[in-house]
């Protein structure tokens, strides 16, 4: 039923009650005089114009009722989609954008993986060097933005939100907590089947994601990648935080869960610029080695003896690629690849 024909019995309704209430004074005044013969007529007037408002309110329902039922849609749009999250109430004040690839239609049965942008936070390109990928294995491609004007720095993006000053924050207000609660989120909003999910951050966004696991539960997360990052924080307790564990609010506890999480240290072969203007040049970074190569294999070998130590079995893995610099676009097809396998392993 349109919009004009509910208006037109809208009208009809209201000029009805006018009529009744017009003819209700006149045959009452009719009443005194005529008797019975007014009382006849007042009730002929009143089941005459009921019937008729009973007739087109019928009509009007059963037109709507055979109104074509609308579609239901899936959150996420076809290929490209983006949509704003500020759902976890303890940082709620700081919204942030989430950018996605969904290779197929209407698809809620994929798996989902998480890629985390670089420090450039261009996240639109570094969501897309996945797209191709994410047709090819069939996969969903999540990718959180964390821009500079509301996360500036290496500390409020690569180091999570962790210190305030010379403080640490309270943990509930540390962004790697937005994994989990986005994932949650897209669980409520029936976007995947899947239980679990990977991730995957390059350069500046491995930093994020090898903190992510270090100090937050990643519960769901059953791969996870740290690609190409600049430096990292060691899981031992040889350097104070951020470069180690000590001084930290780290759990000694964990540290052995740590240590079996399912976690790829990645890097191209050809990372090896100890020039590299983006590269951390401090004492503490240096010590790790003089370029991103190196110290990707720092970072592993020294979980690697820590797990030694521990007396536990050490799940970490350590990736190299052939014939790649420090470039996300090139790196991210064989991300892509290792976590479809993940899948079918």
């Amino acid at each position: 039923m349109t919009e004009y024909y509910k208006t037109f019995f809208s009208i009809i309704h209201i000029f009805g009650f006018y009529f009744v209430a017009l003819n209700n004074f006149t045959l009452t005044f009719d009443l005194q005089i005529n008797g019975f013969k007014a009382l006849f007529h007042m009730k002929k007037y009143y089941i005459t114009f009921f019937l008729l408002l009973g007739f087109l309110t019928n009509c009007e329902d059963s037109s709507d009722q055979n109104e074509e039922p609308i579609a239901p849609t899936t959150f996420l749009k076809y290929r490209n989609g983006k949509f704003s999250f500020n759902q976890y109430e303890p940082l709620a004040d700081k919204p942030i954008n989430i950018y996605t690839y969904l290779p197929v239609e209407g698809a809620t049965d994929l798996p989902l993986i998480f890629v985390m942008h670089g420090n450039s936070r261009n996240v639109v390109n570094n969501c897309g060097y996945w797209g191709e990928s994410a047709r090819k294995y069939k996969f969903i491609v999540v990718c959180p933005e964390f821009n500079e004007a509301d996360f500036p720095g290496s500390a409020n993006y690569q180091n999570g939100m962790m210190l305030t000053g010379d403080q640490f924050a309270d943990s509930t207000k540390w962004t790697y907590n937005l994994i989990e609660e986005i994932f949650s989120y897209l669980k409520q909003n029936n976007v995947t089947t899947y239980d679990e999910f990977g991730i995957y951050g390059y350069s500046a966004g491995g930093q994020f994601v090898h903190r992510y696991a270090l100090f937050t539960e990643p519960r769901r997360a059953s791969l996870i990648i740290a690609g190409g990052s600049g430096w990292y924080t060691l899981p031992n307790y040889s350097e104070d935080f951020p470069y180690g564990l000590n001084n930290s609010p780290f759990n000694k506890e964990n540290l052995s869960k740590k240590l079996q999480l399912p976690l790829i240290v990645m890097v191209g072969e050809n990372d090896t610029n100890p020039n590299d203007s983006d590269l951390r040049k401090t004492v503490q970074a240096m010590r790790q080695g003089e370029h991103r190569y190196a110290r990707a294999k720092y970072f592993y070998r020294s979980a690697a003896i820590k797990a030694a130590d521990l007396g536990v079995n050490f799940n970490w893995t350590f990736t190299s690629i052939p014939d790649v610099g420090h470039s996300s676009e090139s790196i991210a097809p064989y991300a892509a690849e290792i976590f479809f396998k993940s899948l079918n392993d």
